[in-house]
């Protein structure tokens, strides 16, 4: 009793499954056509068969009116007797009186002829005997009051019909048979994809990140779902890694500023002193406080441009602008830091974007030279319409200072990256982290290379719009 009852349970599963529901659907659609295929054969053929039974009763109606004019009433009469009975043609004929009854021919015609009434509009009309038998017939009227009737028997036409019905019939029957067949493969095949997908997505939930989705090779829309997936899988990795990575870097880099925070607090409430130490103290809290309030903030502004929602505002920005007021509002505080800030922009420089994060970009960027470089370095910006190899414009922050070591450059663009010799420095290893995501929401590309000394952090936008191609120019970098 039970291995049948599991039976039953598997079968009704399998029911219930997308893939058979796919396949009677199929099955359904691909019967339904072949019906509607056949159906209108079977029409056409019988209309067809019918129109050529019309065209014979007609051309013989009227060859026997030209005999009629040619010898007469009576003569006429024995033709219709001669034709209905030597039996040579499969035509039927009656000559009926004014009355209506019978004058020669066969009976059959007349009472055929009397259940159809006589209409002009229609010359020929069909008449039903009995459930299976009819008659075609036509008539004319003769000049001396009396009407001919030519009828064809539809019989041979319903036998072809006959015919066509079964064979549709079989035709039907081997069409469910092959719906079912084609409906089950194809959905097989279907089906077989998505379970490739479904098996990934269950391995991926089970915690193996490392799977992704099969591909075929046919380069079909399973093959570009599973390229999308996997692209979104990696991000996802990616993800993942940077909040591991950002989580590790809080948990040791905001220690510190914490652990003093806390050290100083438990050192003020243990050692009772005067009232300027306690304002002190509590000046140090806040500074400590700020520093971590500080860092909050960076790594907050930092997921909202990470999040790309500023990117629904983009609209063009003069870019040429945007660098030459931020140079412009650097340029004081550079000078008394004992620094040089020279700057080349080129005119009417249009991108796609923010202009208050673009701003941001370039500040940091000039903050970043300041901070870790030492007195007399000279910090140098140049805007290019377009750079060595790329179509788009290029933005360059380039200084003569201690440079960057290369296996450090891709780190210092980490959430709390900090170079041995940099963390004596205020700073919180933010800043680079910020442009490198303001860089990625505007599509530029963010590349550090040696200026020997020093270094060159050089962005590489995409292409500007279209209306300010005509005003490129190219203007070596340097």
């Amino acid at each position: 009793m039970a291995p049948d009852t599991a039976y039953v349970r598997r079968g009704f599963k399998l029911l219930r499954g997308s893939g058979v529901r796919f396949a009677l659907l199929h099955t359904l659609v691909f019967v339904i056509s072949v019906a509607a295929v056949g159906f209108s054969a079977e029409v056409l053929v019988t209309h067809a068969l019918k129109v050529q039974a019309g065209r014979r009763v007609e051309g013989e109606a009227a060859e026997l009116l030209n005999e009629f004019r040619q010898y007469g009433s009576d003569t006429f009469r024995k033709l219709i007797d001669a034709h209905t009975t030597s039996g040579e043609s499969r035509l039927h004929y009656a000559l009926l009186g004014k009355d209506g009854q019978r004058v020669a021919g066969e009976h059959l015609v007349a009472r055929a002829a009397a259940l159809v009434p006589a209409v002009d509009a229609s010359p020929v009309a069909e008449a039903r005997l009995t459930g299976s038998d009819s008659l075609l017939l036509v008539r004319r009227l003769l000049p001396d009051g009396t009407t001919l009737i030519v009828a064809d028997d539809l019989g041979s036409v319903e036998d072809v019909e006959d015919v066509v019905s079964n064979a549709f019939a079989i035709v039907l029957g081997i069409s469910v048979l092959l719906g079912l067949a084609s409906g089950f493969l194809l959905t097989k095949g279907v089906l077989w994809r998505v379970e490739a997908v479904t098996r990934t997505a269950e391995a991926i939930i089970a915690g193996d990140m490392t799977q992704r989705v099969e591909q075929s090779g046919a380069g079909d829309e399973f093959d570009r779902l599973a390229t999308s997936l996997n692209a979104m899988l990696d991000r996802i990795v990616q993800l993942m890694a940077n909040l591991q990575q950002v989580s590790n870097d809080i948990a040791h880099d905001l220690r510190s500023p914490l652990s003093r925070l806390r050290q100083n607090l438990e050192h003020t409430r243990t050692h009772p002193t005067t009232n300027q130490a306690y304002a002190t103290a509590v000046e140090r809290a806040i500074e400590e406080a700020d520093v971590l309030l500080a860092t909050f903030s960076a790594l907050l502004r930092i997921s909202q441009v990470e999040a790309g929602s500023q990117r629904a505002v983009f609209q063009p920005v003069d870019l040429s602008e945007v660098v030459e007021t931020v140079c412009e509002a650097y340029a004081p505080d550079v000078e008394e830091g004992g620094r040089i800030l020279t700057y080349a922009i080129v005119p009417s420089i249009r991108v796609d974007g923010d202009r208050e994060l673009l701003a941001q970009l370039l500040a940091n960027l000039i903050e970043n030279a300041l901070t870790h470089t030492p007195r007399g370095t000279t910090v140098r910006v140049n805007l290019h319409s377009h750079g060595p190899v790329d179509p788009g414009p290029a933005l360059e922050v380039c200084d003569d200072g201690p440079g960057i070591p290369a296996s450090e450059r891709d780190k210092v663009l980490r959430r709390f990256y900090r170079l041995e010799r940099s963390r004596t420095t205020p700073g919180n290893g933010l800043g680079l982290s910020l442009v490198a995501a303001i860089a990625k929401l505007h599509g530029a590309d963010i590349r550090l290379s040696d200026r020997a000394p020093g270094l060159i952090v050089a962005l590489c936008f995409p292409p500007p719009p279209a209306l300010n191609q005509a005003t490129r120019e190219t203007a070596p970098l340097g």
